[in-house]
């Protein structure tokens, strides 16, 4: 069935009202729906805590599946959290709800906790995503899934080698915090000063993913091979794929082994990755792809343990 992106952004609207307002006549009853990867019933989780969403919103809407997918900032009680929401439309029925929520207790040593804060000072996502590709230059779905993939498969066991096609300008958002080149110098300045105080004490302070890491650009930073510690990146999935934007939305699990502790980067330097345990990190993360590379990335990631599956089916156009 394919639907129109009117329809998708109004059935989107209508399920974060819903989500928030504890309605007994929920309309959802019949779709499927899991929140981290746990199946539960309606009106559990999120459900259940919910109080507003907003103002931050970025959808990301595949007409020809019927699928929206939405980053979103969200409100618990007193706790500021981001939420990612995919929905599938069926006839006239929302059929799935999946939704990862990254709550800011979960982030080590307190790295990432205001990140909805964070996108909510700038509440309209960058209008980069949002501009028509020229239909000459429009990539086919199966074109647009392959460079997709390209990011996990050099992210994975990164050794600084890979085939990584970022443009120059790719900005990368991780949790609300921007990753990538170019860094807010107030955000930099932090980070310097964390990394010299960590420095006379330790190794720490010798690790690529300090301030001037993050000032890096996003090809810069997967040449360095810095993110070896990321073991295996499987259940790969590619539900949702705009052509008129260049733009797709996946789910993916990084396990980290916790057993690549210490190892050398591209130029030879050995530098500890400060993991020493079992942990998986389930995604989900949108590009938007022009001429064949990575210009726009915003991920959301939450832990969940080790080795966990996705609970959903995977399709011919998935990857173990």
């Amino acid at each position: 069935m394919r639907g129109d992106r009117e329809m998708l952004t109004a059935a989107m609207d209508g399920f974060l009202e819903r989500l928030t307002d504890r309605q007994a006549d929920n309309p959802y009853k019949r779709a499927r729906y899991t929140e981290n990867g746990v199946e539960l019933s309606i009106g559990e989780g999120a459900w259940a805590t919910a109080d507003a969403t907003g103002p931050y919103r970025h959808d990301i809407v595949d007409p020809d599946s019927c699928q929206i997918a939405s980053f979103v900032t969200l409100r618990e009680g007193a706790t500021r959290s981001i939420m990612n929401v995919r929905l599938r439309i069926t006839g006239d029925a929302i059929t799935d709800i999946e939704m990862l929520v990254a709550r800011p207790d979960f982030a080590a040593a307190g790295l990432m906790a205001d990140g909805a804060e964070k996108l909510d000072a700038s509440p309209t996502p960058d209008p980069r995503w949002f501009a028509p590709v020229p239909t000459a230059e429009q990539m086919s779905r199966a074109e647009l899934r392959r460079v997709a993939n390209c990011y996990f498969t050099g992210l994975q066991r990164n050794d600084g080698r890979g085939h990584y096609p970022f443009a120059e300008d790719c900005v990368r958002v991780e949790n609300g915090y921007l990753a990538t080149a170019p860094l807010d110098q107030r955000e930099a300045e932090k980070l310097k000063q964390r990394a010299a105080e960590a420095d006379g004490n330790s190794r720490a302070g010798q690790s690529p993913y300090t301030w001037n890491f993050l000032t890096m650009s996003a090809r810069e930073q997967f040449e360095t091979g810095f993110f070896a510690f990321v073991d295996r990146i499987r259940h790969r999935r590619f539900p949702i794929v705009d052509r008129e934007t260049g733009c797709v939305f996946t789910h993916a699990f990084f396990d980290h082994s916790g057993t690549v502790r210490d190892y050398q980067l591209a130029n030879g330097e050995t530098v500890s990755g400060g993991l020493d345990r079992p942990f998986t990190w389930m995604i989900a993360e949108a590009f938007r792809i022009e001429n064949g590379l990575f210009t726009r990335i915003e991920a959301l990631m939450a832990p969940v343990p080790y080795g966990m599956g996705p609970n959903w089916p995977l399709t011919e156009h998935d990857i173990r």
